[in-house]
């Protein structure tokens, strides 16, 4: 009895992880074999207001507005949140034109706090798009125009491409971290996009209709509130599209521990809501028969990359012990099928999006990374919830489109 639970055990394991890396399969599969579905945005610029949250950002908040005010037109609007900054942050904006408001919580702490601080500022004289840009990114130029015209075409949220790259000066993160970001925030969103469907939101480079904003929906104090409002939205009915025409940089942290700290952040967010929400969208959309919605979960369901490597190498080796004690091969069939279709996504995304970045080099630092992802599963599993802190930000002020490296699909 106890030899048949372990093998339907391992066996019910393999099939739920060879269905959540069917998720990522897809999207790597669209990326290779499909085309971008043309978008033409409206011609008509609608009325924007840039939301810029900072949290001691004087490195990067001057670099940031400049980037923003190119774009906008009179009957625009500017908002940076200063929220519990004790460096020049405020007057830094001031300075260079933006409208600030100085926001000072110890209790309410994190960038939700802020955002919701500022749509509520903001609905005063509300615009028809807010655009959503984190402090220390940079959009490329006409971005702004680009997403207000999407925005208002699809009349639904649009999330635009967002990169994050390793500074050229510091000691930061290796290429690994930066190849695991493009597929986030690029491939598997872009792969949706080919083949029609919506995509989760990333906190900076989004647009939304000022008739679908509710500050309560970030004032959660969530780790990941950008993903937490995306997913409310699409059960809602408005789910959010990607544009890839559109970009927002910026750099990792400054330091290895930075980067362990904000990736720690983000990874014990993702699986909260993965705890939260993944059963609420099965049922609305099995409830509903929504396509979209389907696809939404199968997209929350894949872990970070990182996590569903270890999740496949864990497996496989408690399949291939059960063989050598119990004599069966069953779940390592099936253990070997989940990591075949992992190797394969993996496989296609490195040939898509990451050959400029992974070589033999990169390669050799695998376990390093997957051991600081390891760490983090396991502050996790201790239930020590990380708090929301401002990771390091690079020390110098170069503009970070200078050193990005663009990918050809």
């Amino acid at each position: 009895m106890i030899l048949f639970t372990l093998n339907m055990l391992l066996g019910f394991a393999s099939l739920v992880l060879v269905l959540i890396t069917l998720g990522f399969a897809l999207q790597a599969a669209a990326m290779m074999l499909l085309r971008d579905r043309p978008f033409s945005p409206l011609p008509r610029r609608p009325s924007v207001a840039a939301l810029v949250p900072a949290h001691n950002e004087e490195q990067n908040i001057e670099a940031t507005l400049l980037c923003i005010k190119q774009d906008l037109k009179a009957g625009d609007r500017l908002l940076v949140v200063a929220d519990n900054c004790s460096d020049r942050t405020a007057s830094l904006a001031a300075q260079a034109g933006a409208e600030v408001l100085v926001r000072s919580n110890s209790e309410l702490r994190g960038k939700g706090f802020a955002l919701a601080a500022g749509l509520r500022h903001l609905a005063s004289t509300p615009p028809e798009i807010v655009l959503f840009i984190d402090a220390d990114c940079q959009i490329n130029r006409h971005g702004v125009d680009l997403l207000a015209r999407a925005c208002a075409t699809a009349g639904a949220p649009i999330q635009c491409r967002n990169l994050m790259v390793a500074h050229p000066e510091t000691s930061g993160p290796s290429r690994l971290a930066e190849f695991a970001w493009r597929i986030k925030n690029d491939l598997r969103p872009n792969g949706y996009a080919r083949l029609g469907l919506p995509c989760q939101l990333h906190g900076t480079g989004m647009a939304v209709p000022w008739a679908l904003i509710n500050p309560d929906l970030f004032a959660t104090g969530h780790l990941a509130e950008d993903i937490f409002f995306g997913l409310e939205l699409a059960i809602r009915g408005h789910p959010a599209r990607f544009f890839r025409d559109a970009c927002v940089t910026s750099y990792f942290p400054d330091t290895q521990s930075g980067h362990v700290q904000q990736k720690r952040r983000w990874v014990h967010g993702h699986l909260g809501l993965i705890r939260s929400h993944l059963p609420r969208l099965l049922l609305h959309a099995l409830k509903t028969r929504d396509l979209q919605l389907l696809a939404l979960a199968a997209d929350l369901a894949v872990p970070p990359l990182g996590m569903l490597a270890i999740a496949n190498l864990v497996l496989l080796a408690l399949s291939l012990l059960y063989l050598a004690v119990v004599g069966s091969g069953s779940p390592l069939a099936y253990s070997a099928l989940a990591l075949a279709v992992f190797a394969f996504s993996l496989v296609s995304a490195w040939y898509v999006s990451g050959r400029d970045l992974i070589g033999l080099g990169e390669i050799a630092q695998v376990p390093r990374h997957m051991a600081m992802v390891l760490r983090t599963v396991l502050t996790l599993a201790r239930r020590d919830r990380t708090q929301w802190i401002r990771a390091d930000r690079p020390r110098t002020r170069a503009p970070v489109g200078r050193h990005v490296r663009h990918t050809r699909h």
